[in-house]
């Protein structure tokens, strides 16, 4: 036990165990086999690898008042890895991630990456990380150190083609070498001394020898600058030969390259010599002889609710001669501040069971903060456990148990921080967002208005009510924060139709009740956003904040001077409200779901149509 004495105390600490334990270690060769019993007084742990001390703790605690068990388990993957998004705003602090690493070691993971795009600090590179909370290296090197202690491999992961648009705002040398959008100039030797800066800073701060490198998403690769210098090249080979310079440069620092494969599948389904009669994607073998031997490939696919939405890309995949990882399912599916933990369970676990079937190794659970970061990463604590639950194959009423070991919060209770997006569990299958754009539609030119229903402002009513009684404990914060939300939407949800009807109806009465909602509603976003502030600093950098408080500030202003506006003409200083007269037209809204729902990224809610510059895509 003295060996791993600082672990145990660690994790005694996080699960608040104060029982004396007497447990006698016994190392076994078998892979991925843990074995926790007890007889009489002695609990014997019989483990694989370091991160089974930490779940055998939990086990333990989960078990505690039995007098005799024995708890059996195995891993059919090589690697159930968890990655989260530190690029959106929402950098974690050291100590968030720490506490992460704790968490994940009890739940069966082994590894942990943190996205980071421009996020980190890089030698020779004084803008990566530049007033955006990036890691240091000194941090970098604390957390892999510590992930190590715990049996966490943490992983690098970064990028080396797109994704960092972040970099362009800056006028210095990174300009010379973008091709168009956020996508890295191939073939230009600049692009290559920046990928070689980031790669010996990582190989100095971590002790893994795997690196994920992106390269997804490069959609307009080759058609920009490159274009105009090169002439015309065949996308596939601007993506190996890209790759494989990458890779040279990875072996250079002893690091094995994992790359999003998206890129592979999106450039043969646009090349008709790739797709055969039945349009299935056939890779050209040579491209499948120029992709390099080491390279791991990730496919990523995350809404499918059957394996078998999964399997087209899993069989294309089978193609290569490459080990194979998938992220399949992802724990927040963020469109917003609340999470959606029972749709992202339901296609975790359709993945895990098409990953089994197309014999892949390793798994990827993601946690993407897409539109801002705005959802808080340990809300999402119980899809995060499901799936690597669902990877071992461990029992529901084993999941219930040991996340309430875990937490102190009974696994049902929890997930009803998800009752304003999902109207009190109606709705699990799809994904919508109406705690984001019910908060951000703006109460007289709200075009949203054209789908959503008024009836359904009962459901947050009750979704405050449901998670009344979590506002204690280790995350009472999440819940205090979704409460205090809930509440600005149980009176704010509506506000635009209920104006637009009394106004043409010339409805004075309906009219003041209005002006008094929303003087309350902006008494309730000043409480929410207090809440909001406290939750993220409790999680995050304070880097990003900024981002959000600006959105809810200009929100609160917008409030208070439409109603002004509301005031004046009541008290007729004005004689017409012409942002109330216009018809709204329900075409105008994308993404419409089932009954009065809709699933809208931040610029398409909380930029006006009359957008100061226009339609953009940074996603910021």
């Amino acid at each position: 036990m003295s060996d791993f004495s600082n672990i145990i105390a660690e994790i005694k600490k996080e699960i608040g165990l104060s029982e004396d334990l007497n447990i006698v270690f016994k190392k076994t060769e078998e892979k991925n086999a843990l074995k926790v019993s007890r007889k009489g007084g002695v609990f014997t742990v019989c483990y694989s690898s370091v991160s089974d001390i930490s779940r055998a703790v939990l086990i333990i605690k989960a078990n505690i008042g039995k007098n005799d068990f024995e708890i059996e388990e195995s891993l059919d993957f090589k690697d159930v890895c968890l990655m989260v998004d530190c690029s959106r705003n929402a950098v974690k602090t050291v100590e968030t991630v720490k506490k992460l690493i704790r968490n994940i070691a009890m739940m069966g993971y082994n590894s942990l990456m943190l996205y980071t795009e421009d996020t980190y600090e890089v030698e020779n590179e004084p803008f990566f990380g530049y007033l955006r909370g990036g890691y240091t290296k000194e941090e970098m090197t604390a957390l892999s150190r510590y992930a190590d202690d715990f049996g966490i491999e943490l992983i690098p992961c970064i990028q080396t083609l797109a994704h960092l648009n972040q970099l362009k705002r800056y006028q210095y040398k990174h300009f010379c070498c973008f091709d168009c959008e956020d996508t890295l100039l191939v073939r230009d030797d600049r692009t290559y001394e920046l990928i070689e800066n980031c790669f010996k800073t990582i190989s100095e701060c971590f002790t893994s020898k795997r690196i994920h490198i992106g390269m997804d998403e490069a959609g307009m690769l080759g058609r920009g600058r490159f274009l105009d210098e090169n002439g015309y090249v065949p996308a596939f080979d601007i993506m190996t030969e890209h790759l494989n310079r990458v890779c040279e440069i990875a072996e250079k620092y002893h690091l094995t390259p994992i790359i999003w494969s998206d890129m592979f599948l999106k450039i043969a389904y646009k090349d008709k010599n790739s797709v055969d009669e039945n349009g299935n994607v056939v890779i050209p073998e040579r491209v499948l002889l120029k992709v390099p031997e080491k390279l791991i490939l990730c496919n990523w696919e995350y809404h499918s609710l059957t394996p078998e939405g999964y399997g087209k890309k899993l069989s294309v995949h089978q193609q290569f001669k490459n080990p194979i990882w998938f992220a399949g399912g992802t724990a927040m599916d963020n469109r917003g501040f609340i999470p959606q933990i029972s749709y992202s369970m339901k296609v975790s676990s359709a993945a895990v069971s098409a990953a089994k079937k197309y014999g892949v190794e390793s798994l990827v659970e993601t946690v993407w903060g897409d539109n801002g970061g705005e959802c808080p990463l340990f809300s999402s604590l119980p899809s995060i456990m499901h799936y690597s639950y669902t990877a071992r194959k461990i029992s529901g009423e084993r999941l219930y148990n040991e996340f309430e070991a875990l937490t102190g919060y009974n696994f049902n209770d929890f997930i009803k921080i998800e009752h304003s997006q999902t109207f009190c569990g109606k709705f699990t299958e799809d994904i919508a967002n109406p705690a984001k754009y019910g908060l951000y539609n703006d109460v007289f030119l709200g075009y949203i208005d054209g789908v959503i229903k008024p009836e359904d402002k009962k459901y947050f009513k009750s979704a405050s009510e449901n998670i009344r009684n979590l506002e204690k404990g280790n995350y009472g914060y999440l819940f205090k924060t979704a409460r205090s939300l809930c509440d600005v939407l149980a009176l704010k949800y509506d506000m635009g139709i209920r104006l637009r009807t009394a106004y043409k109806n010339k409805d004075k009465k309906e009219l003041k009740k209005c002006y008094k909602d929303i003087n309350k509603t902006v008494f309730l976003l000043e409480k929410f956003t207090t809440n909001y502030r406290n939750q993220w600093l409790t999680e995050n950098k304070p880097h990003g904040l900024e981002i959000q408080e600006i959105r809810l500030g200009g929100l609160k202003e917008r409030l208070i001077g439409c109603n002004n506006r509301l005031l004046d003409y009541l008290k007729g200083k004005v004689k017409s409200l012409p942002e109330l007269e216009e018809k709204i037209n329900p075409q105008a809204i994308s993404r419409i779901k089932n009954e009065g729902r809709c699933d809208l990224v931040s610029h398409e809610i909380i930029s006006s149509v009359n957008s100061f510059d226009g339609f953009t895509k940074l996603d910021v």
